[in-house]
């Protein structure tokens, strides 16, 4: 079972870049990336939905919603945040630096909550190897950034700006 969530891990950490794309050609397309961005939250709840159907095992209860801590209510609102970010970056950045820059975001984001025990993970002291990929990884994001040109930095974030579309 862990080789197989490994492996989808894996999966839609590729797919990732191609979401990015596909949310900003919606926001182009509707003209407004905080309406594409309600498009993609709308289809993940058609899909979540479908899957708790499929695997229904009733409501949760109130005692146990209770239960949860506040901040794991807050999930909802960084997932929203990604996708808002994702719309308004990938056309200027394009995938590979869009990628970059959040897996670099990822792995330091990875160490602090396992550091401090953080959002429900166990507590676990960073290892040299860790913190040693962390900093491949910022020297990645530092060369894959040094080949974007000012003038394609400083462009517009995208899904403001008019464009033509064929809306047929």
């Amino acid at each position: 079972m862990k080789y197989l969530l490994m492996s989808l891990v894996l999966l839609f950490g590729a797919l990732q870049p191609f979401q990015a794309g596909m949310n900003a050609r919606m926001g182009s397309v509707l003209g407004d990336r905080f309406q594409a961005g309600f498009v993609n939250g709308f289809t993940n709840v058609l899909l979540l939905s479908l899957v708790l159907l499929l695997f229904w095992r009733g409501f949760p209860s109130i005692t146990l919603l209770k239960a949860a801590p506040w901040w794991a209510y807050c999930a909802g609102t960084i997932g929203a945040g990604i996708v808002v970010v994702q719309l308004s970056a990938a056309p200027v950045l394009g995938g590979a630096i869009l990628v970059a820059l959040f897996v670099a975001g990822q792995v330091g984001g990875s160490l602090l909550v396992d550091t401090f025990g953080l959002a429900g993970y166990p507590q676990r002291a960073p290892s040299p190897s860790r913190l040693l990929a962390l900093g491949l990884i910022v020297a990645g994001v530092l060369l894959a950034t040094a080949s974007i040109t000012g003038d394609r930095m400083d462009d517009d974030a995208g899904g403001d700006r008019e464009e033509t579309v064929d809306r047929t």
